[in-house]
């Protein structure tokens, strides 16, 4: 069951590479009338929820237009895309993560914003030059506005641990993180999902405790010069499986990869198949709480765990907002942009589900609405991982996305199956991954 969800998962890869080398494919955006637009996102029923009121509240402030929402879980969210880019039909805005966006724009699926940036439909005099300049390439084009700011977070169960007497700290190193995940396990039985199944962003947040980055994308390979520097990372696997502690890869056969209702963090009875916390972004916050009061648990929240947290730790684009060169509304799909990254009451209802806003103006209206998850958030951000962080690199290469799905997940599977060891899962994925970004520089 495992492998037919890694082959799945590789499949929607397989099949974005396939329509990425398309390049534009023509024909245009899902609907003809001036007046309408489409757009996708991926996330939880309360980021749909919230989106599609903005939605709403868009449609009332400019009459006669209309807007087709459309939104999925993240595991099916890229696969339907490609489906749309392969039809020529691609929504005309999309929100879009980082790998996927430097892969839309090779390929010439995105449009230009800049224009829109110049002549005010977009307006960004609240927002921070540094957040429009990390989206801003070499020749001036803007192809994307990042919708909100977040910070990784590992959001962990404090009702639990409080209650066996752990105590986690804002900024645990490795061997503290290690030490918890042992403690948990001998009082509760409850044990530690140390992010498997997802990408390789925890590996990037390890290696950067070095200064260095995972990709040299210049280069079109890692930026690790021996797999040496990869193997802290991997260990966590071996040692969690070995002592115990970390949730069998079986348990990821019963629930859908990505959900934040079926997270080990919040799902389940059993302990053996619970986790004690989640490596997400701060972002995220307010919908795994939500789930968690359902079981009377409040959440904490605290750094992903590093040797040097103010090398690995970064403020960060939660997602962006991108518009499809072929459509035909790209002053409407502007307008849309617009109106979600300035309209106070519009914030008011999304409020920090997608991370903070980008406009200081905005950010500053909303706060006194904020729950108290929410202020938290926002808090651990500013008192907790601005002081202790360092810049991201926001460029990933092309073939990132079959590093993570070809290389890093089975991996990861071999390694929490007994297979392998950490030393040979390192050298594994430094050969797999050069290979692939060699393969994808052609």
């Amino acid at each position: 069951m495992l492998k037919q969800h890694l082959r799945k998962a590789m499949a929607v890869a397989a099949a974005a590479a396939a329509v990425f080398g398309m390049g534009a494919c023509g024909g245009g955006s899902a609907s003809g009338d001036a007046n309408h637009l489409v757009i996708t996102w991926w996330g939880n029923q309360q980021r749909n929820d919230r989106t599609n009121k903005i939605n709403e509240m868009f449609e009332q402030q400019n009459e006669g237009v209309t807007v087709d929402g459309q939104f999925s879980e993240m595991s099916d969210y890229f696969q339907k895309l490609s489906t749309s880019a392969a039809g020529g039909h691609l929504p005309d805005v999309m929100q879009t993560g980082l790998g996927y966006l430097d892969q839309y724009e090779q390929n010439g699926l995105l449009l230009d914003l800049k224009p829109y940036i110049d002549d005010g439909t977009i307006d960004v005099s609240d927002v921070d030059p540094n957040i429009i300049e990390s989206v801003t390439r070499d020749d001036g084009a803007v192809y994307a506005i990042t919708n909100a700011m977040a910070a990784p977070a590992l959001i962990y169960n404090k009702t639990l641990l409080d209650s066996a007497g752990i105590t986690v700290p804002e900024r645990p190193t490795v061997a503290q993180f290690l030490d918890i995940c042992r403690q948990v396990y001998a009082k509760t039985g409850v044990k530690t999902n140390f992010r498997y199944y997802e990408y390789g962003e925890l590996l990037e947040y390890f290696v950067k405790k070095d200064g260095t980055k995972l990709y040299d994308v210049k280069n079109n390979k890692l930026g690790v010069d021996s797999p040496e520097q990869l193997e802290q990372y991997f260990d966590v696997y071996e040692t969690g499986i070995k002592e115990g502690w970390h949730v069998a890869p079986e348990v990821f056969t019963d629930i859908k990869a990505g959900s934040v209702e079926q997270d080990p963090l919040v799902y389940g009875s059993d302990p053996s198949r619970r986790s004690w916390c989640t490596f997400k972004y701060t972002s995220q916050f307010g919908a795994y709480q939500t789930q968690a009061n359902n079981n009377g648990d409040t959440l904490g929240l605290a750094t992903w765990p590093s040797d040097n947290v103010k090398n690995s730790n970064y403020v960060y684009p939660s997602q962006f907002w991108t518009v499809a060169k072929t459509s035909k509304n790209p002053k409407l799909a502007a307008q849309w942009i617009n109106f979600y990254t300035n309209n106070v009451e519009a914030n008011k209802v999304l409020l920090t589900d997608r991370g903070i806003p980008i406009s200081s103006k905005v950010a500053t209206a909303i706060e006194s609405d904020l729950s108290d998850s929410d202020k938290e958030a926002v808090d651990f951000i500013n008192n907790v991982v601005k002081p202790e962080s360092s810049p991201n690199s926001l460029q990933t290469p092309a073939a990132a996305t079959d590093v993570n799905t070809k290389v890093l997940l089975p991996i990861e599977e071999s390694l929490l199956y007994g297979k392998i060891d950490a030393k040979t899962a390192a050298q594994q994925y430094f050969d797999q991954a050069n290979e692939y970004l060699a393969k994808g520089a052609k």
